[in-house]
This record gives structure tokens, C-alpha cells and sequence, in this order.
């Protein structure tokens, strides 16, 4: 099976499986389709491609030049439940698209070669390649979306709620899976090493909190970008775990004020997970493998092992952030 997604006719390789829009099941972005857009508030029925080239003057870019063009993986989720859908509605309906979709259980599509202009960030098009995450999103306003009987009927896995401050405005949205997580994060560290203008963080204020709104220059800016940086009426990617990808991507130093508060124990088990030592499912339960990844970390810092969050083993946490700094 392929693993691999493509850029400039080559194929680079990511570590999971990748379907490419010429595989059978495979989303084709390059195919022409009929979709009823609105075109200065009448619609109108528009046949043809979904997306461009990046420059007019390089109609057909090898991977040198392309190296110069991309500065940005940009992040969209949905508010579909699976990857067909948002193909559907993407290319047949809002005449868009977007040259990765990431469905629910962690599967990777490729609709477009990197060398295209996808049709998803606006001004943002150029220099950016885009990833749409398959999430329901929208928490409050669809509180069943992930309940055991769209488990079933959708064929998705459960998933948490948080709630996230995006562009002045509290927004409740679903989390993404642990399929999702890891999958990006290999995906992500594929797109560092093809493309070096992309630094390895997301907008940042001046205090080194993470910009959840509007960013200056948003066209000139390198590294991973969200929907919500570029355009103050979108707020995905919603309830997004910024450390935990950032943390999973390797050569990345995230600051200790951006992991989650170490008095929850989901914060705990991203930081042991992050560190080597397997919790289990990241979701903030304090269960048995969680106590024993626990009293192995503390075992092997000569601390008590007697799996219990205490002054001197969040210290010895601390320290091991401080050494992912240096």
C-alpha cells in the first residue's frame, strides 16, 4: 500500500497510508466537475477545475522552485464526519479544494499534487498547502454528533469536548482522534523536511501565546497557519491540541506554558506520552496504564514509584520540558 504523498511527480514518503486521488477510493481533484456557486449573489451553475497553478510565470514547477513558493501547512477542519463527504461538498458543491483530507480514523487522501494551487485559504492559496480534518466541530450546536448511535451509524469514534477562545469568542468544539493526531504529525514532519520555509510553530503573540485571531501579514508568514489567522468569520481548526501536534513533530520546543495545565491529568498523560512512557488514551482518566507509565518515569528518574503526582515528580517534568528547550 502506498505511503507516500507526492510532490512535483515524486514521491515522498510519510510512513502511513496515503491514498492518492488515482487510486481506487481515491478522492481526484483534478477531475472537472458541475457545482451551483454564487457569483455576486446570484448563482450560477459553474463547470470546470478546482484549482490553478501557483504561479503564473511557472506554470509547471520542479521541486527547487516549489521549495520557494511553499511557506505554509494550513489547517481547516470540516464539519463533515468522513472524508467523502468533505470531497463532495468541497469539488461538486462549493467549487473548493484542498490537497489533503484527513478522515476520522486517521486515513490520509491526497486529491492534488503539492505543485497545484488549491482552492481553500484565499489569499493564502500560493504559498500554503491545505489539510481539511474531518470533525463535526460545532459541539454546541450539534451536542450528539459523536454519541454511541452516530458511532455506529457514521462509523466514527467517540470524541472529547473543550471549549477554545478563537478571534475574542468562546467556541465549544469536538477534539480530533488519536488516529488524526498521529497521522498529521508524521504528515507534518514529511512537509518540514520537503519544505524548508515552513517553520515548525504557529503564530505567536508577542508573549509567545499562540495568536487566536487575525495575524499581520499573513500572506509573508512561515509555518503552520490556521483558518481563523487569515479570516475573522472562521474559527477552525476548533479545539485543536496545538502541544500535542507540536510536541510530535520532531526538531519543534514548546514552550511549558503551552502544555496543558499539569494539575489535569490529561496535560500529565500527553507529557508522559510525550516523554516515552505510554499512558494509554490520551483523555484525562487517571487508570491503570496511566499510573503505571507514571511509576516507570518515576523509576527511572530515582523517584518513589509509587504513582503519585507529587512536588518532586512535577518538578522532574518541568526539568524534562526545560531540556527539550535546550
Amino acid at each position: 500500500m502506498n505511503e507516500s504523498i507526492v510532490v512535483c511527480g515524486q514521491k515522498c514518503d510519510i510512513g502511513t497510508r496515503v491514498i492518492l486521488w488515482d487510486e481506487p477510493n481515491g478522492f481526484n481533484g483534478y477531475g472537472v466537475s458541475k457545482s451551483t456557486i454564487k457569483i455576486k449573489g446570484k448563482k450560477k451553475l459553474v463547470s470546470g477545475k478546482r484549482y490553478s497553478k501557483r504561479s503564473i510565470r511557472i506554470t509547471d514547477p520542479d521541486l527547487t522552485q516549489l521549495k520557494q513558493v511553499v511557506t505554509q501547512f494550513f489547517l481547516h477542519h470540516d464539519g463533515l464526519y468522513r472524508a467523502a463527504d468533505t470531497f463532495n461538498v468541497l469539488h461538486n458543491q462549493r467549487g473548493l479544494s484542498v490537497h489533503f483530507i484527513l478522515d476520522d480514523d486517521g486515513t490520509l487522501y491526497q486529491t492534488l499534487d503539492l505543485k497545484e494551487k488549491a482552492w481553500h485559504g484565499g489569499i493564502n492559496n500560493p504559498m500554503s498547502v491545505g489539510i481539511e480534518i474531518s470533525n463535526r466541530a460545532n459541539a454546541r450546536k450539534f451536542p450528539d454528533a459523536y454519541n454511541l448511535h452516530n458511532q455506529r451509524k457514521r462509523r466514527v469514534s467517540p470524541r472529547l469536548v473543550r471549549n477554545e477562545l478563537i478571534g475574542g469568542r468562546m467556541y465549544k468544539g469536538f477534539e480530533y482522534t488519536n488516529k488524526q493526531y498521529e497521522t498529521l504529525i508524521l504528515l507534518a514532519r514529511c512537509l518540514l523536511s520537503v519544505f524548508p520555509k515552513i517553520n515548525c510553530d504557529f503564530p505567536r503573540n508577542p508573549d509567545g501565546k499562540l495568536t487566536k485571531g487575525i495575524i499581520d501579514d499573513p500572506m509573508g508568514y512561515c509555518g503552520f497557519i490556521c483558518h481563523y489567522n487569515i479570516n475573522e468569520s472562521k474559527w477552525d481548526p476548533v479545539a485543536f491540541d496545538y502541544s500535542r501536534f507540536l510536541s510530535g513533530v520532531s526538531g519543534c520546543f514548546v514552550p511549558a506554558s503551552n502544555f496543558d495545565n499539569l494539575d489535569d491529568w490529561r496535560g500529565r498523560q500527553i507529557l508522559l506520552e510525550l516523554f516515552g512512557y505510554d499512558p494509554g488514551v490520551v483523555d484525562g482518566v487517571f487508570g491503570d496504564k496511566t499510573k503505571n507509565a507514571l511509576k516507570k518515569f518515576q523509576e527511572d528518574h530515582n523517584l518513589k514509584s509509587d504513582g503519585l503526582w507529587g512536588r518532586r515528580t512535577e518538578a522532574n517534568m518541568i526539568e524534562e520540558i526545560n531540556n527539550i528547550r535546550r
